[in-house]
C-alpha cells in the first residue's frame, strides 16, 4: 500500500511539473512568407509586423513556441484539420468565420489586380477583369476567395505571390492578384520593380488575424486575445 501511494505521488508530481500554463497547452504556431507581416529577412530570421505582435503575445504569456513557416496551402489545410494549431496572418472573411477561433487584428491590407505596364491590358472594373484570359492568384487566399465568390473562374494558380508575379512579367497571365502591403518586396523577389506594375482594379481591404483551430481550448484563445489587447492599449 505504501509503495502504491509512493507511485501515485510521483505521478502527480511529474504531472504538475510538466503541466503548461494557459497559452502553451501544446499549441503549434505556423505562418507563411507574407511580408511585411510575416517573412524571413536577409539574415534568416523570421520577422514582420504581425510576427512582432505574435512574439510579444507569447512573451506576455511567458511561453516560448517556435514559429513554423510553410506554404499557404499546406498551412491553411493544417489549421483546419489539426487541433491546437494557430495560423497567422489570415484575413477574416465571412465564409471563414465559423471555421476558426480568432485573435486580432494584427494587420490590414488591400488587394488589387495589377497589370504589367506596357502590356496593353486595359481593365477598368471587376466585370471587365472577369473576361481576361488568366489572373495569377494563390488558391484559398482572401483575394482569390473574394473573386471566386463574384464568379471568377479564370485563375492561374501559383504556389506563392512571387510565382504569380513572375508569370505576369513573363506574359503568361494578363493580371496578377497582389497586395499593396508587400508589393515592393514581392516585386524585388520576382526580379522586377514595383514601378513596372500598375494597379488597375481594387478588390477589397481586409484585417488580418491569428486563426486558431476550432478544437483549441477557449481559455487559450481568450488569453491570447487579452494579451494582444493589453499590448495594443499600451502603445
Amino acid at each position: 500500500m505504501k509503495k502504491l501511494f509512493s507511485i501515485l505521488l510521483s505521478v502527480m508530481i511529474i504531472g504538475i511539473a510538466c503541466s503548461k500554463p494557459v497559452g502553451e497547452t501544446g499549441i503549434r504556431v505556423i505562418s507563411e512568407e507574407y511580408p511585411p507581416f510575416n517573412y524571413t529577412d536577409g539574415t534568416g530570421n523570421f520577422t514582420g509586423t504581425a510576427t512582432a505582435l505574435v512574439k510579444a503575445i507569447m512573451k506576455k504569456l511567458d511561453v516560448n513556441i517556435p514559429i513554423e513557416v510553410m506554404a499557404w496551402d499546406k498551412a491553411y489545410e493544417l489549421v483546419q484539420k489539426e487541433p491546437d494549431v494557430a495560423l497567422y496572418s489570415m484575413a477574416r472573411l465571412p465564409q471563414r468565420e465559423h471555421l476558426f477561433m480568432w485573435v486580432g487584428p494584427v494587420g490590414s491590407y488591400e488587394n488589387w489586380l495589377y497589370a504589367r505596364k506596357g502590356s496593353g491590358v486595359k481593365v477598368n472594373s471587376l466585370e471587365e477583369a472577369r473576361c481576361v484570359r488568366k489572373i495569377a492568384a494563390v488558391k484559398d487566399e482572401a483575394g482569390q476567395i473574394r473573386l471566386a465568390e463574384q464568379g471568377f473562374i479564370n485563375f492561374e494558380y501559383t504556389p506563392t505571390t512571387v510565382d504569380g508575379l513572375m508569370k505576369l512579367v513573363a506574359g503568361e497571365v494578363d493580371l496578377w492578384l497582389g497586395s499593396n502591403a508587400d508589393l515592393e518586396l514581392v516585386a524585388k523577389k520576382a526580379g522586377v520593380s514595383a514601378d513596372d506594375l500598375e494597379p488597375v482594379v481594387f478588390v477589397h481591404k481586409l484585417d488580418l488575424f491569428i486563426a486558431f483551430n476550432k478544437n483549441t481550448p477557449f481559455a487559450v484563445v481568450d488569453s491570447w486575445q487579452k494579451a494582444l489587447d493589453s499590448i495594443q492599449q499600451s502603445r
